[in-house]
């Protein structure tokens, strides 16, 4: 289980969205990542313990310590740009040898999107920390959670929690911990019938899986929450599942047409997915130089224009 929490969420320890990057050529080696990142959180861990441990007699004044919303240094185009980055999923490139302490969580159709409530308002930001939405909920103020949103119920369906009435659950939280205070709050009146728990499980002994409309995500049990990319949380498909992790499941899944193994479909939908992005980035580009360009014609247009 995670260490003693802290009782109020510093937000300077939170940073703007940034996605990281997820190169085809890391999937080979998932597993040595794996502990790779196991290992820099646990002596990330020992270091904030030792520097507790340091200041535990410090008699400085922590004024300049009381959490900030937003945090000090990000408080420009605050209603624009989300407070801290998404976790995204990486492909299960092949089943762990712990895998039956991971969690599991069958997910719906979606977008993946961050709900953050700061004060009496509530707004809701996309996968690249843009702003989608504003409105107004019973959520308690500070909160963040980690959501996909079904346009066609209305609902948000909470995958993590981030931060809840304040409490951080963002820095060295293991994912067992938050999951268990996620968990905690099924039935809170706060979470109207808009927000609803998408509730986690063990895959140990390899039990039948609840039904997944989209796919579903796999959470190491002792991963911290991070922006980007990470081999501690994976993702995959219903018709992935028997293949990579040797369970039938017992409802009918179709594969796609033309499909030969998992790992050949994980490769090719990646390399479509960043060949999809270089076109919207080029797009983009051109769209922003023809902008610059009209913007220029149009004061030289106005520098040529005399009143009389």
């Amino acid at each position: 289980m995670a260490s003693t929490l802290t009782p109020i969420l510093d937000l300077s320890t939170l940073s703007l969205y940034k996605v990281k990057t997820n190169p085809i050529s890391s999937l080979a080696n998932q597993n040595e990542r794996r502990r790779e990142v196991l290992k820099r959180q646990k002596e990330k861990r020992e270091q904030k313990i030792s520097q507790l441990r340091f200041s535990a007699n410090d008699n400085e004044s922590n004024a300049n310590d009381k959490p900030q919303w937003p945090p000090r240094q990000h408080r420009k185009n605050t209603s624009f740009t989300c407070p801290i980055g998404m976790m995204l999923a990486e492909w299960l490139f092949s089943a762990p040898e712990d895998i039956s302490s991971w969690f599991i969580i069958p997910c719906p159709r979606g977008q993946r999107c961050m709900v953050v409530c700061q004060s009496n308002r509530t707004q809701v930001y996309g996968k690249y920390g843009n702003l989608m939405r504003t409105m107004f909920t019973q959520l308690p103020k500070q909160t963040i959670l980690y959501c996909i949103y079904d346009y066609r119920s209305s609902i948000y369906h909470i995958i993590d929690i981030i931060m809840w009435n304040g409490q951080d659950y963002s820095t060295q939280i293991e994912c067992q911990c938050r999951f268990f205070m996620l968990t905690s709050l099924y039935g809170d009146s706060r979470l109207n019938k808009n927000f609803q728990i998408l509730l986690p499980m063990k895959i140990e002994d390899k039990i039948d899986l609840i039904e997944a409309e989209d796919g579903y995500l796999f959470y190491h049990p002792l991963g911290f929450y991070e922006s980007g990319y990470s081999p501690l949380v994976c993702w995959l498909k219903p018709f992935m599942i028997e293949e990579i992790l040797g369970i039938k499941l017992s409802y009918p899944v179709n594969k796609p047409n033309g499909y030969i193994t998992a790992q050949a479909y994980m490769f090719e939908e990646q390399s479509n997915r960043k060949e999809k992005q270089f076109v919207e980035k080029s797009h983009k580009k051109r769209n922003k130089k023809k902008e610059e360009k009209q913007q220029e014609d149009e004061g030289e247009e106005d520098l040529m224009t005399v009143d009389n």
